[in-house]
């Protein structure tokens, strides 16, 4: 059983670099729209564009991350990634424009990327490959963990427009990361000369792990789907008369999330994945369809915990699959592919379900969400689930090893 312990002292080293990082993620975003608007007289779209032009700096770093993790090593990238981190986290004390801000957040976004592929990359070379879904589910409770203080924290320092304080976060949490990072023993692959000639390559293999990208299509769809929650709920709250009850909206999706975590990746490794992701499918479905039509508190915060149980489910049970089918070294470029993806269906989603409000209204955008979210199913089955869904998630580790 020692063998096979999730909890060493490197997992939980991994765990809380990635809640520092989270931490920080959640804390800004919550807070870039309203210092844009406060601090240079942003109107609200080009607010929000700062908030989201650091999704795409993640993007675009994570489409190069995995193929460096596999050259210079995990545990170097990661230190190279939280020192950029950090130096970019000291970059908006300095901003006095919003052009500044705009290439602050482009570039702290692509710091992000390049630290959260490390970490994920990671975890799963630490993991035991018997307990993979399991060891998972736990890593990333450091983002539901995140998700849930975060927001609060920074809601604490930007109500009052204190945003030195909010920068302040950053400094504090990648501080902290980055001596963590430098302790942390992470085991490296020794590459052939074949498989670093071609890691030095930049063709489109090289840079994206192919096994991963038909289920990371499906989460990409599924994330589209999701990032109507994400960036309209503010504005679709005060429409229906709940800003209030809102504000606890995330922590709520945090507990869903939290729940899922403690139970999906052992049925993932035991029973396989459909038995878990299917259910998980349908629950979002019907959280969203309730979100969408309720103007009543409670049912509005109970979408919120169903829609947390189905989004972590889906994410960690597929993140699990892709990279259970990649060679370990691998595994840099199979967690950037998977994630690059998911960070194109939440960055293109909001931009494209906002024409859909303009002609139908959030309520009828929801249940356009829905419809998507079912495809998203649709696609999972297709990929994976029709023909090895019930195979459990050790032996997929046995048939790839």
């Amino acid at each position: 059983m020692g063998k096979d312990r999730i909890f060493t002292r490197d997992f939980i080293l991994d765990t809380l670099i990635s809640l520092c990082c989270s931490l920080n993620y959640f804390a800004l975003l919550i807070n870039i729209a309203g210092f844009a608007s406060y601090e240079f007289g942003a109107d609200p779209a080009f607010g929000g564009t700062a908030a989201g032009i650091y999704v795409i700096g993640g993007l675009i770093s994570r489409v190069f991350a995995g193929k460096y993790v596999e050259l210079f090593g995990r545990k170097r990238m990661l230190v190279l990634g939280l020192s950029f981190a950090l130096v970019m986290s000291f970059a908006y004390f300095l901003v006095e424009s919003m052009a500044a801000l705009m290439v602050v957040r482009l570039l702290h976004g692509m710091s992000y990327g390049i630290s959260s592929t490390c970490t994920s990359d990671i975890v799963a070379k630490l993991v035991p490959p018997s307990r993979r879904g399991e060891g998972l589910g736990y890593f990333f409770l450091s983002v539901t963990v995140a998700c849930a203080i975060g927001p609060l924290l920074g809601m604490t320092f930007g109500s009052s427009q204190d945003y030195e304080a909010v920068f302040s976060v950053g400094l504090v949490m990648y501080s902290l990361a980055l001596v963590m990072a430098l302790v942390i023993r992470v085991p490296e692959e020794s590459l052939t000369e074949r498989q670093a000639a071609e890691a030095r390559g930049f063709s489109l293999g090289n840079m994206f792990q192919a096994s991963a990208v038909p289920l990371a299509l499906a989460s990409t769809v599924f994330y589209f789907a999701y990032s109507g929650v994400l960036s309209f709920i503010a504005s679709y709250s005060e429409e229906i008369g709940l800003s209030d009850v809102a504000t606890y909206y995330y922590v709520v999706v945090a507990a869903g999330t939290l729940v899922s975590r403690l139970f999906a990746g052992r049925i993932y490794d035991s029973k396989g994945p459909n038995i878990v992701v299917f259910p998980a499918f349908a629950g979002f479905m019907i959280g969203m369809a309730v979100f969408a039509t309720t103007s009543m508190p409670v049912p509005f915060l109970l979408s919120g915990f169903v829609i947390g149980i189905g989004v972590s489910i889906v994410y960690s049970i597929c993140q699990s699959i892709v990279v259970s089918k990649s060679p370990p070294h691998r595994y840099g470029v199979t967690t950037s592919t998977f994630s690059a993806l998911n960070d194109l269906g939440t960055g293109l989603g909001p931009s494209i379900l906002g024409l859909l409000v303009t002609a139908v209204g959030y309520r009828d955008m929801y249940l356009v969400c829905v419809a998507i979210a079912a495809v998203a199913m649709l696609m999972y089955w297709a990929f994976h689930g029709r023909e090895h869904g019930g195979k459990p998630g050790r032996e997929l580790v046995q048939d790839e090893s």
